[in-house]
C-alpha cells in the first residue's frame, strides 16, 4: 500500500518535532493538525497504529494535534492514558479535560466551560468507569491535575474529590 504525501509529510514533521519547543507550541502544530486532516480513513488507521513504534516526542506531537470530534481521534487520545511515557500521559489527559469542557484560570481556577466541550466526547469519557478511574488514577499523582479531578469528579458523579 503506498502511502499519501500527507501520511510521509505528517510523519516528517512529527518526527523532527517536540511537544515542548516553542516551534512546535507556536506554529507547527498548526502543519500538524492540517495534514492530519487531509488523511483519509485508511491513512489515519495506519498512522494511529503506527504511532505505538514511534517516539514519545512523536506520540506527545501526535496527541496533541487529535481533536475528538472525530471519533477516532477521541480514541487514540483515551488510548494514550495508557502510554509508556509520563509527557504522553500528561499531554494526552490534559487534552481530554479540555476537550470535556473543563478549564483552568489565574481568576476562576478549574472550571466547568460548556463551550470547550466536545458533548460525544464528554459521554464517551464520564460514561466508561475505566476511563474515569484511569483518569482519577493520573491526576492524584499531580496536584494541578487533581484540581482538574476535583471539579470532574463532581461533573461526572464519579467518587468525592479528594482533598
Amino acid at each position: 500500500m503506498q502511502q499519501t504525501n500527507a501520511v510521509v509529510e505528517l510523519d516528517a514533521l512529527l518526527t523532527k518535532s517536540d511537544p515542548d519547543s516553542m516551534d512546535w507550541c507556536e506554529y507547527a502544530y498548526e502543519d500538524g493538525e492540517e495534514l492530519l486532516s487531509r488523511l483519509n480513513a485508511e491513512d489515519r488507521a495506519v498512522l494511529f497504529h503506527s504511532a505505538k513504534t514511534k517516539p514519545a516526542s512523536w506520540r506527545g506531537c501526535l496527541v496533541s494535534i487529535l481533536h475528538p470530534s472525530k471519533a477516532d481521534e477521541g480514541e487514540v487520545l483515551i488510548g494514550a492514558l495508557s502510554d509508556v511515557d509520563d509527557n504522553v500521559v500528561g499531554e494526552a489527559l490534559d487534552r481530554i479535560y479540555f476537550f470535556c469542557g473543563f478549564n483552568c484560570s489565574a481568576k476562576k481556577g478549574v472550571f466547568e466551560d460548556a463551550r470547550i466541550r466536545v458533548a460525544l466526547f464528554w459521554d464517551r469519557v464520564r460514561l466508561d468507569q475505566s476511563v474515569v478511574e484511569r483518569i482519577e488514577q493520573i491526576s492524584q499523582k499531580n496536584s494541578y491535575l487533581a484540581a482538574y479531578w476535583n471539579v470532574f469528579s463532581k461533573a461526572t458523579g464519579a467518587r468525592e474529590p479528594r482533598p
